[in-house]
């Protein structure tokens, strides 16, 4: 049936009655299938534990998710991937291995682990997945990696960008192409704004996600685990982490395709690693979308539909400049509405963030004005 539905599942195990919710499921006749995804985390290959066979298994057969990338470090852990090059080579195989277009996405992948310019994980669609070394003197900058990736099929996606190990540098102005979205959330927190529930830890100031979409870049927002305990999708239940990271990704097509198109196009939001369902609209364009300033009046009409795994604490409405409107959400599991907003001008941006009353939080990706 068309609408949203949870299955309230019991068990009894002796003496033990074990009862919960599921996620919610929204049926609906039109719009794209949510594909829940984490982009980022590690293995003992670096800084994290088991295998790579483990975490791909536990991405997929545990967590449930319907794609996952292992980013082991270029340069950090025990061994160095780039100067054990066989390393990386394993790591490419068992993504490989574990790819089954239509039913699960299996990235390769790796952290570019750059102490001036920040982190940056780079995921790879196609068959070409070169080991670009941040240490190597020809892919040291933000430029001259996105300069040897050209041509390839592969993306960058900022991580931590507020702070935490290392924040990164919005002087160096994405790749348009190669960067077209930045992580809001991880295991280290969130990185969105200054004025965001539980912040990243060691922020800078100038240097959160909305700094960039201030500077005018047109990003797109993901959230990643980063765990480094071998829990990829559910990072979010380990007690010494503050936050998980999820991103959600609008595509029909579960393949690299599919995912590559969805990530270039902003077709996508982040979660803190709740599997919250988030619709949103402006005068007709969606989450990611560029909107024709001389098309949409003096008051547009925005939509939002948002279903949460908990009740809902508020839903804010961020446009360029700061100036936010909450909607009252009164502990309601699921939220709609159409409603105007002010003018909005070339330059201008909108997004969504939402907060629940257990914590967790999820955030659409901007919808620009030009």
């Amino acid at each position: 049936a068309e609408g949203v539905l949870r299955l309230k599942v019991r068990a009894i195990v002796g003496a033990v009655v074990l009862e919960t919710t599921t996620n919610p499921l929204f049926v609906a006749p039109t719009g794209p299938r949510i594909l829940w995804g984490d982009l980022h985390g590690h293995s003992a290959v670096s800084d994290g534990t088991g295998t790579p066979e483990d975490w791909f298994e536990y991405a997929r057969d545990v967590a449930a998710l319907d794609v996952a990338s292992l980013t082991d470090h270029d340069h950090w852990g025990m061994l160095f991937m780039d100067e054990h090059p066989e390393l990386w080579t394993r790591n490419v195989a068992v993504a490989r291995a574990f790819d089954a277009p239509g039913a699960f996405v299996a990235l390769p992948g790796y952290e570019w682990t750059n102490w001036i310019h920040g982190h940056r994980h780079v995921l790879y669609f196609g068959d070409e997945a070169p080991l670009l070394s941040s240490m190597d003197p020809r892919y040291e900058s933000p430029q001259q990696l996105w300069a040897a990736l050209r041509g390839l099929k592969a993306l960058t996606i900022p991580h931590h960008p507020a702070g935490g190990p290392i924040a990164i540098d919005w002087r160096v102005a994405s790749d348009a192409q190669l960067e077209p979205v930045v992580e809001v959330c991880s295991a280290h927190g969130s990185s969105e704004a200054d004025d965001t529930p539980r912040m990243i830890h060691s922020p800078q100031a100038q240097h959160f996600a909305r700094d960039a979409l201030e500077r005018g870049l047109r990003l797109g927002f993901v959230g990643s685990g980063d765990g480094h305990d071998g829990h990829p999708g559910l990072t979010a239940l380990g007690p010494h982490y503050p936050t998980g990271g999820l991103v959600a990704l609008l595509s029909d097509e579960l393949t690299r395709e599919g995912v590559h198109a969805a990530l270039s196009a902003r077709r996508c939001y982040a979660t803190s690693g709740a599997r919250i369902l988030l619709r949103f609209a402006v005068a007709g364009a969606r989450m990611g979308e560029v909107l024709a300033a001389a098309t949409i009046g003096a008051a547009p009409t925005m939509f939002v539909h948002v279903v949460g795994t908990d009740a809902l604490e508020s839903i804010d409405v961020v446009v360029k400049g700061g100036d936010v409107l909450t909607l009252p959400c009164d502990g309601l599991l699921e939220y709609s509405t159409s409603a105007t907003l002010g003018a909005l001008k070339s330059g201008d941006w909108v997004y969504l963030r939402v907060i629940q009353r257990d914590g967790s939080m999820a955030w659409s990706s901007p919808i620009f004005v030009e």
